[in-house]
């Protein structure tokens, strides 16, 4: 099946090889360096560029990357920008005083801790080769982005917040001070100096910037469910032109599956957001479930609606959060109720009895068991189910899912 990289995404990778090849240059020209050393130089870049996209689109599909769709690659390229800014800044201080636990600690505000390692050993690497640095300060470097990685979300919370910033704080003095004194580097106390400033500005800007940061990534999270099912978007209209029957369902199945969420405490637009795209897959035929996928990966969707739509009826995955439970339980008493409603065989006695059965059958087959639904959950959702009278026939015009 033939995938086609969205041009947002695109554009975010083309600007993080920009920016690379950018930094390489000028540290040529400041090197001065010959056109053989230029292209050594750049072939390097090439090298690790390819292993790094390559990364980052095995955390794509992976589902690794979070919940922000499009938003999250910008970020990462956006970020990445600033820290090769700060590396040029780096150029001119002293040896061993490269603050690359700060480069790990804001790669981590919008990639994972693999990205975040990635690039920021990238900027490090650019920058020892530049400088003519020893294997020393190269690996005081790796320690720091390891330590900067690993401390990033410790630092943030504030129950760990203090530890986190003692650990920071320690090792981003000590290691550079080991390493310089192993390399036979006089001017210790300098190093010391520049340190501890660097180490005071990350700390202060890291704290200005990560929760409005943190806050932008959630509000971009929730508008990013909210413009999905709109009604106006095109992924919505596509469904409504192509059945009014399948236009019915997932109304009912998006309108439903927030109440539920609702009830239990979860996350109610995804829920939303996830039963009403959940059998976006027929619009293209079969097979439904990479055809739906594909399209939802296309527009850009929150990586966990697709994660969702991947687990479709359990059939390739099983449901793996709440919000994926929530919308398979719902999807599969409506098509009992529309199977009733299509042999006029519906009654509130004959739905009651028909949810029921099938909500026990499907806990007792164990397809929940890696959701994280507990059980008094799932008896909240079935009886919540039991209550709405979701039964309806293809003339109900259903409610907006959002």
């Amino acid at each position: 099946m033939e995938r086609r990289m969205p041009w947002k995404r695109m554009q975010n990778y083309l600007a993080v090889v920009v920016i690379t090849i950018s930094l390489s240059l000028f540290f040529s020209y400041k090197n001065r360096w010959l056109l053989d050393e230029i292209a050594a130089y750049l072939i390097l870049d090439i090298v690790f560029l390819a292993v790094l996209l390559y990364t980052l689109e095995r955390n794509r599909v992976n589902r690794k990357l979070g919940v922000s769709g499009s938003n999250r690659y910008g970020r990462i390229a956006l970020c990445y920008g600033a820290c090769c800014l700060a590396a040029i800044g780096c150029y001119f201080s002293p040896e061993f005083t490269c603050p690359a636990e700060a480069f790990a600690l804001f790669l981590c505000l919008a990639a994972n801790i693999e990205i975040s390692i990635s690039l920021s050993l990238l900027i490090c690497m650019l920058l020892c080769v530049a400088r003519g640095q020893t294997i020393y300060e190269l690996a005081a470097y790796c320690i720091l982005i390891l330590v900067g990685a690993q401390m990033a979300h410790t630092v943030y919370k504030k129950k760990t917040r203090v530890w986190g910033c003692m650990i920071l704080g320690s090792v981003s003095l000590c290691a550079p001070m080991l390493f310089c004194y192993l390399a036979g580097v006089e001017n210790k106390i300098e190093v010391f100096l520049w340190k501890s400033l660097y180490l005071a500005v990350t700390i202060a800007l890291y704290f200005a910037f990560a929760k409005r940061l943190y806050g932008k990534m959630e509000f971009d999270r929730l508008r990013s469910y909210e413009r999905i099912i709109d009604h106006e978007y095109p992924l919505f209209q596509d469904i409504k032109n192509y059945s009014k029957a399948e236009y019915v369902h997932a109304m009912k199945a998006g309108t439903v599956a927030l109440k539920c969420a609702t009830e239990i405490g979860a996350n109610e637009m995804l829920a939303a957001a996830g039963g009403f795209y959940y059998r976006l897959g027929v619009i293209e035929g079969e097979p439904y479930i990479e055809n739906g996928v594909r399209l939802a990966e296309e527009k850009c969707f929150p990586l966990d609606v697709i994660q969702i739509l991947l687990e479709y009826n359990g059939e390739q995955k099983l449901p793996s959060s709440k919000e994926s439970a929530i919308v398979h339980m719902v999807d599969a008493c409506l098509k009992k109720i529309e199977m009733l409603n299509s042999q006029k065989l519906s009654s509130s006695w004959n739905q009651d009895m028909v949810i029921y059965q099938t909500l026990n059958e499907l806990s007792a087959s164990g397809i929940y068991d890696e959701s994280g639904l507990s059980m008094n959950q799932f008896l909240k959702v079935r009886e919540l189910l039991v209550r709405e009278e979701i039964g309806y026939d293809n003339n109900d015009r259903g409610r907006n899912s959002g």
